[in-house]
């Protein structure tokens, strides 16, 4: 498998298509909370998930700056960093700072449960992250990292490192690793199909003769 290929294949889907084979096939909790939306103009994404959690703290004087460097000095390129933040949510988990460490390590972006800031900096750089809310706070002291590449879960889904990770404008989807190619080439069929119907439907065929053609999608 090209990684680099898979991900460029993906990237010209949509997370709806990938949605429908993933239920089709019985996975039905793949589709992260709707709160975890692109937060920058960058809006799609698409890799292998670099999992990692964190929790919240009450000690203003803690600092995970020794874990966070050894979790960037650990990412894989061409991954998508994917964050547990156990429900934090007073302060930013991912900023511009842990943007540009992340993308110079070949990060291509982030999925977070948590919180963005420095959002107009990130925008410049076109860094995609999608995260559930933004907000200005810092971390140091109010939430710390604490491990890496291990399985996380978020809302109903559960990642593994190394599952596929594919973003766009309606939310982030997960793929399980060991079915990526698969349901890319289920996906793709039903993307040219839906493209068949499309331009079906748009000459003036009727309804039910488009759907009798291009079969349930």
């Amino acid at each position: 498998m090209n990684i680099q290929d898979v991900c460029q294949r993906y990237l010209r889907l949509y997370t709806g298509a990938i949605g429908d084979v993933l239920d089709k096939r019985g996975y039905r909790n793949q589709a992260l909370p709707a709160s975890i939306q692109a937060r920058t103009v960058a809006n799609r994404v698409a890799g292998p998930a670099f999992t990692g959690l964190g929790f919240p703290t009450e000690d203003a004087a803690s600092s995970d700056m020794d874990a966070r460097v050894k979790m960037l000095d650990s990412i894989t390129p061409g991954t998508v960093s994917v964050w547990s933040c156990h429900g934090s949510s007073n302060c930013a988990h991912w900023g511009e700072l842990m943007s540009t460490a992340a993308r110079e390590r070949g990060c291509t972006g982030a999925v977070l449960d948590g919180g963005l800031r420095d959002t107009d900096l990130v925008n410049a750089m076109g860094y995609p992250v999608f995260a559930a809310f933004q907000h200005s706070g810092s971390s140091i002291g109010r939430w710390e990292i604490k491990e890496w590449g291990v399985r996380v879960k978020i809302g109903n889904t559960v990642i593994e490192p190394g599952d596929f990770v594919f973003g766009d404008v309606d939310g982030v989807v997960i793929v399980p690793g060991a079915l990526t190619e698969e349901v890319l080439a289920e996906a793709e069929d039903v993307y040219a199909r839906e493209k068949g119907m499309r331009e079906d439907l748009r000459r003036g065929v009727p309804v039910k003769a488009a759907y009798e053609k291009y079969g349930s999608l």
